[in-house]
C-alpha cells in the first residue's frame, strides 16, 4: 500500500493507502512493523532510530532517544503519526481508537490519525503524520515527509 493524498478536509490533508506491487522501490519508506502486529481498535507504538528508521529494541531505547510513532489500522488502511500528545507528550497509542480518531487517555484530546488534527478544530495544533503503506505484510513509514508538522513551518520562517 502507498500513501496518497486522497481529499482535503478543511485545512488538513487526509491520506489513504492502496495496495502496492511487491518489489516497488521508494527509498524514503522504511519497514517498521508487521501488519499483523497492528491491532484494529488501538494504536501500536514503535520507537525508531531517527537516523536509520530501524525499530529500536527495548535495550536500545534505554541507551538513546528514538522517534516514537503510533500506527493505527482502520480495516485495510494504516496510518502513522507521532506518538505524543502535544499537550504533555503522553503516548497517544495508549488512547481509545475509533473511526480514525485517537483520544488521549491522559487529557481527552482527540486527533484524527489521517490528518493529525482535532476533528472538531482543523485549525488547531496538529500531531505530525507520516505517509504509510503495506508491502508484503510489512508496514512501511516515510520518515522524511512529515505532514502537518507545525515545528517545520516555524523552522522554515527563521
Amino acid at each position: 500500500m502507498v500513501a496518497r493524498i486522497d481529499l482535503r478536509h478543511s485545512s488538513a490533508l487526509i491520506f489513504s493507502t492502496r495496495n502496492e506491487q511487491e518489489g516497488s522501490a521508494d527509498l524514503s519508506f522504511v519497514p517498521v512493523a508487521e501488519l499483523s502486529a497492528v491491532p484494529e481498535r488501538q494504536g501500536l507504538r514503535v520507537v525508531l532510530d531517527p537516523e536509520t528508521g530501524a525499530p529500536l529494541s527495548e535495550a536500545e531505547r534505554t541507551e538513546r532517544e528514538g522517534l516514537a510513532i503510533g500506527l493505527y489500522r482502520d480495516g485495510d488502511e494504516v496510518y502513522a503519526m507521532e506518538d505524543a500528545c502535544p499537550h504533555a507528550g503522553f503516548p497517544l497509542s495508549r488512547g481509545t481508537f475509533e473511526n480514525c480518531v485517537i483520544v488521549c487517555d491522559a487529557h481527552g484530546w482527540p486527533f484524527d490519525v489521517r490528518t493529525g488534527f482535532d476533528p472538531a478544530n482543523a485549525d488547531g495544533f496538529p500531531v505530525p503524520c507520516f505517509g504509510a503503506r503495506v508491502v508484503a505484510g510489512q508496514v512501511e513509514v516515510d520518515l522524511e515527509a512529515r505532514i502537518n508538522d507545525p515545528r517545520a513551518r516555524r523552522l522554515a520562517r527563521t
